[in-house]
């Protein structure tokens, strides 16, 4: 199914003259040529798409195992109260939906990278693999409001229940000091 999301991304982009292996700056020029709400909309479905792709736990998954959901569990944990305040989280067999607080002086891009870093060096020797664990690109939130804060709650809640996964199958947790 990423393939058919692939071929679906790829064929909007021709129609848009945005082939493979333009360069990057003339596709950047017809991508922002397009106007926003046709560009908005298009990105909209294409997460949709991608994340409902992810919760049916297609892919490689390397997460699946208890051992190494705990690895992510601890890195996730890791620096409670010094750099971040941990939230709620899940971690699904191929992805992890994590709510966290930077704390003042550190940035989310840095907290990601180095938790990444740190879980994708030791799933990696636990599985027996090398090479890339994550997609490049995180997708972050920032929350703005408490209803907003409690679906996102709930979201996480319910995310293994959505993909249809037994309580060996992945980690969650709620955060009690919220």
């Amino acid at each position: 199914m990423m393939e058919a999301c692939l071929h679906d991304r790829q064929t909007w982009l021709a129609a848009h003259n945005i082939t493979p292996g333009l360069p990057e700056p003339e596709h950047r020029r017809c991508y922002l040529a397009i106007p926003v709400q046709q560009r908005r909309a298009f990105e909209r479905d294409q997460a949709r798409r991608y994340f409902r792709e992810l919760d049916l736990c297609h892919g490689a998954c390397h997460l699946r195992s208890p051992q190494a959901a705990a690895v992510v569990s601890d890195a996730l944990h890791y620096h409670h109260t010094t750099r971040l305040l941990c939230g709620d989280y899940v971690v699904m067999p191929n992805h992890v939906h994590w709510l966290l607080l930077p704390l003042e002086g550190h940035s989310l891009e840095d907290i990601l990278f180095s938790v990444k870093r740190w879980i994708a060096g030791r799933i990696n020797t636990l599985v027996g693999r090398t090479g890339k664990l994550w997609q490049k690109e995180s997708y972050d939130h920032i929350v703005r409001d408490p209803d907003e804060f409690n679906r996102i709650r709930d979201y996480i809640e319910q995310n293994p229940g959505k993909a249809k996964l037994r309580a060996s199958e992945f980690l969650y947790h709620r955060a009690d000091w919220v």
